[in-house]
């Protein structure tokens, strides 16, 4: 069984433009306030209401053979930079979230999806690797020894660069000592037609696609033993 806790911003908090429902029934579901339901748009603990990527993702690590039930624990809020995560008034819910699924599960993967806020406002990249680290520690003094996998997702505002010094850190990251390990690199992978309104949110065809990356990047590394 895989059991995955998603943290970011929009592009993991129900902004995609088609809601998704498993094919898979109770074998795929969503966790939130200590309770299961199946896994469907829009999944709880996601600030939006649209649609996501989670659920076709983990539609197809079923279908890769590896897992046979998958639960998916996403906290996720539009908009917000990482310090609102580390430091801010969101730090004490992205705690409490992973204390939540770890007192009924243990977490065999974990996906860190955000940037695009700190893209915006020119956060440096050590800065950024600096924010994320005392993130992961409190992650691993919580208890979570699962694999962590860091997207690089920057794109979303006027005069966009790729190579961003926020895109630069997420891509500096992965570290297999210390259980990184890429995530999806929507920046690189997700083209222009793939975004619903130009910039920032997916549209169907970028969700499935976002859905096979992800799905790719969890079964390239064994989840948490």
């Amino acid at each position: 069984m895989a059991v995955i806790f998603v943290a970011g911003q929009s592009n993991a908090a129900n902004f995609g433009e088609k809601r998704q429902t498993t094919a898979f029934g109770d074998r795929v579901v969503a966790f939130f306030a200590g309770a299961c339901a199946i896994a469907a748009s829009p999944l709880l603990g996601a600030a939006s209401n649209e649609g996501e990527s989670l659920t076709p993702m983990a539609d197809a690590l079923i279908r890769s053979g590896r897992f046979d039930r998958v639960v998916l624990a996403p906290v996720a809020v539009g908009g917000t930079e990482i310090a609102r995560w580390v430091d801010g008034d969101l730090a004490p819910v992205l705690r409490q979230a992973l204390d939540a699924v770890q007192a009924r599960y243990r977490v065999t993967h974990a996906i860190w999806h955000q940037g695009e806020n700190d893209a915006l406002i020119g956060l440096s990249a050590a800065d950024y690797k600096r924010q994320f680290d005392v993130l992961l520690g409190r992650w691993r003094a919580q208890g979570m020894a699962a694999p962590v996998f860091v997207s690089v997702t920057t794109r979303c505002y006027p005069n966009w660069m790729a190579d961003n010094p926020v895109a630069l850190a997420q891509r500096s990251l992965p570290d297999p000592a210390r259980g990184l390990h890429p995530g999806p690199d929507s920046d690189a992978e997700l083209p222009a037609a793939e975004l619903r309104d130009g910039a920032c949110h997916h549209n169907a065809a970028g969700q499935a696609h976002l859905a096979k990356l992800m799905a790719a990047a969890l079964l390239a590394v064994d989840p948490a033993p």
